[in-house]
């Protein structure tokens, strides 16, 4: 009887113990999902969903902050990744790379964004920093005429949507390879895009397309035509919970992060 309520008393604190780890690990990653600044020209949003089990906490993160240039700011940069795993490791190395990469755009102002994701991979190897994931880091600058120019580089992670106010869609497939420590250095490459007054660029995580028994080309097809669907004067919030709830299963087993930029429409 004695060694049943030991046995009791060591699973009651082991679940304790579980229990104050994933807390833990939810407030870190709740910190890092911090509010999104205003930006003149520019609409944004951004909708985060957790998995639905409770006990699992994923690496899934955003960020909009603005870039330095000569005169003060002179863009924005725009990211969304995922960290590998599910647990208090990957919500760590989350906040680390999120704070390195923002450190790396203001080290190296008026470079494009792969050069920024070049040093933190070169940081993460040289200070030990197992990170492991995939993600999309992105320049938006204001051009003449209501336009942004677009520059992004992707390791490895589920492609931007860009809707235009024409209601065409375009996927932005090009990408290099993950973040891995065990991969080579390899040169990472910024590609380019020109956003016309009234675009749609949405960002996203594989919670939002990746299911069992789907089909991640379909999910993603399927997201981009409900992107270039939509009223282009509705509100972003509204839209991206649309996005969610359609394209995405109503019990996930990973985090979600979507996160949307709306340029001016014309006058």
């Amino acid at each position: 009887m004695l060694a049943l309520a030991g046995y009791a008393a060591r699973a009651v604190e082991r679940s304790r113990y579980l229990d104050e780890r994933v807390s833990v690990a939810r407030q870190l990653q709740e910190a890092m999902l911090t509010d999104l600044p205003a930006v003149e020209g520019l609409e944004t949003a951004v909708l985060y969903r957790p998995a639905a089990r409770q006990d699992m906490v994923g690496g899934d993160w955003y960020d909009v902050y603005p870039l330095p240039g000569p005169d003060g700011a002179c863009g924005w940069s725009v990211t969304v990744g995922d960290i590998t795993g599910h647990d208090m490791a990957a919500a760590t190395v989350m906040g680390q790379v999120r704070i390195m990469l923002r450190q790396a755009d203001h080290d190296h102002p008026g470079r494009p964004p792969h050069h920024a994701l070049g040093a933190l991979e070169a940081a993460c190897r040289h200070i030990g920093i197992p990170a492991s994931g995939t993600l999309v880091h992105a320049h938006l600058t204001p051009r003449a005429g209501g336009h942004w120019h677009l520059a992004w580089t992707n390791a490895g992670h589920p492609p931007p949507v860009l809707a235009r106010a024409d209601r065409t869609d375009e996927t932005l497939w090009a990408h290099d390879i993950l973040l891995h420590p065990s991969l080579p250095a390899v040169p990472r490459t910024t590609h380019t895009v020109l956003l016309p007054p009234g675009s749609t660029l949405l960002l996203y995580t594989d919670g939002l397309v990746e299911h069992r028994d789907g089909d991640l080309c379909e999910a993603i097809a399927e997201t981009a035509r409900l992107l270039a669907a939509a009223d282009p004067r509705a509100p972003l919030d509204g839209l991206l919970r649309h996005l969610v709830d359609t394209v995405s299963p109503p019990h996930a087993d990973d985090d979600t992060v979507l996160l949307a930029v709306r340029t001016a429409p014309r006058p």
